[in-house]
């Protein structure tokens, strides 16, 4: 395996000629800015540009299964993307990049707001059988992913402006500029971080890791103690999905910039490879089986190794639940209803983001755990989530035992990242560390 890996990863770098993405503003429909993709192979037969460039739809065409497919130059105000449906026969997605004959490939296509992922597809013709193992999948040398292993991302990102003139409507807001880059005194720093846990079996024995983001200030106030947050990944994800993916950082400096919430310290550790109790899952290396850890079994290896290692070993960090947060999205979403519920009195605030849960909340459990009812809850899902109806029953369980919580549903939302951009802003806005008992004034 590790081997096949190593062979992969020096075909990949072999790869990585050239290549370069620019975001220009046109001042022009359809949406008043364009993005250039140029990548240099001269060996090449044909590349695609594919990952989270998709087709868009709207709401008038989209149900919780399928959706329309528009292509980006068709681009209208208020059209979204959603990570499902039905290709149809005859669109051609991923993108085909054009050749200069002399291996210059290029690709160019108006977008609207947002953050996109993508990767090159070399001589691939079929996207699910083409990865960083082939040596088929390449991701950006000159916007390379935040990673602690080379090879532990798969895809390259970027961020389009809004322009009003070009996407607004009068019924969605479909801006994600909350995700640029804040102004530069408040842009904090991400790093990756080994620590100490038995049993772990990557990146090495005994060794497991996590994103770390420090606000700008930290360090340069002594003395000061800063608010913690974990926020977790998702089914086939890893720790570092929340800066590659979803520009956690920026999100972060601009709700500290806009007085939203204090300077905070964000932890984004990696739930998979705790142990060896199942078969070594590893994002990059195309594994074709996700073993996916219980919710229990997660909590259990962070209560009794992550936790303790950060406040052990990041200097200045919060040791009370009331200024301890943790957040998730999909499994991660489920993974912090099981913090709430079973890890109930080391945070005070919980970020249930699309969460993928199947247990009710009874009467039974709130007599159990009174301390239930007195915690800061966000529960954040898309209009268009796979588990909307999951979410809502979570919610009306909550109504029934007076548990009062802050909602947040994304009108442009599916079971994907602009959901889960736009419920991490909004908890932070609405929700994180904000006076409890929550009630219709929080966040006002």
């Amino acid at each position: 395996m590790f081997g096949n890996k190593i062979l992969s990863l020096a075909a990949l770098f072999a790869l990585r000629a050239s290549a370069s993405v620019t975001v220009r503003k046109t001042d022009k429909g359809p949406t008043g800015y364009e993005v250039d993709f140029r990548y240099v192979n001269k060996t090449a037969s044909s590349v695609l540009v594919g990952g989270g460039l998709q087709a868009f739809t709207d709401q008038f065409h989209t149900t919780l299964q399928d959706r329309a497919w528009y292509d980006p130059h068709d681009y209208h105000p208020g059209d979204f993307y959603v990570a499902y449906g039905t290709q149809p026969d005859g669109y051609k997605w991923p993108y085909n990049m054009t050749s200069d004959g002399d291996g210059v490939w290029t690709y160019t296509t108006p977008l609207p707001s947002g953050v996109y992922n993508y990767a090159y597809l070399v001589d691939c013709e079929n996207q699910q059988e083409c990865s960083i193992v082939t040596g088929q999948l390449v991701v950006d040398p000159d916007v390379p992913p935040y990673v602690n292993v080379p090879g532990d991302q798969v895809a390259s990102s970027f961020q389009v402006p809004y322009d009003a003139r070009f996407q607004q409507t009068s019924d969605i807001s479909a801006s994600f500029d909350y995700a640029l880059p804040a102004p530069p005194e408040f842009r904090g720093t991400v790093k990756t971080v080994n620590y100490t846990s038995p049993g772990s079996i990557y990146p090495a024995p005994d060794i497991h890791d996590f994103g770390l983001y420090l606000p700008a200030e930290y360090g340069k106030v002594e003395g000061k103690t800063y608010p913690l947050m974990y926020l977790s990944h998702g089914l086939s994800g890893n720790g570092y999905d929340w800066e590659n993916l979803g520009r956690m950082s920026h999100i972060m400096d601009n709700l500290i910039a806009g007085g939203h919430i204090e300077p905070t310290v964000v932890v984004t550790p990696s739930f998979y490879n705790l142990d060896d109790s199942l078969p070594l899952f590893i994002y990059g290396n195309a594994s074709t089986f996700m073993p996916l850890p219980t919710p229990d079994f997660i909590r259990e290896h962070y209560v009794k190794d992550l936790f303790p290692w950060v406040e052990k070993n990041i200097a200045n960090v919060c040791n009370e639940p009331k200024c301890r947060a943790f957040a998730g999205l999909s499994w991660g979403g489920r993974l912090t209803y099981e913090m709430y519920v079973n890890a109930t009195d080391y945070f005070d605030y919980f970020g249930m983001f699309s969460p993928a849960t199947d247990s009710p909340l009874t009467q039974e459990m709130l007599d159990a755990n009174p301390a239930l009812a007195d915690k800061g809850v966000f529960v954040g899902y898309g209009l268009y989530d796979s588990v909307f109806d999951s979410a809502k029953n979570l919610q009306s369980d909550m109504d029934k035992l007076k548990i009062s919580h802050i909602s947040r549903i994304t009108p442009v939302g599916s079971h994907y990242w602009n959901t889960w951009q736009d419920t991490l802003w909004w908890f932070g806005v609405k929700s994180l560390w904000k006076p409890k008992p929550f009630n219709t004034t929080t966040g006002r």
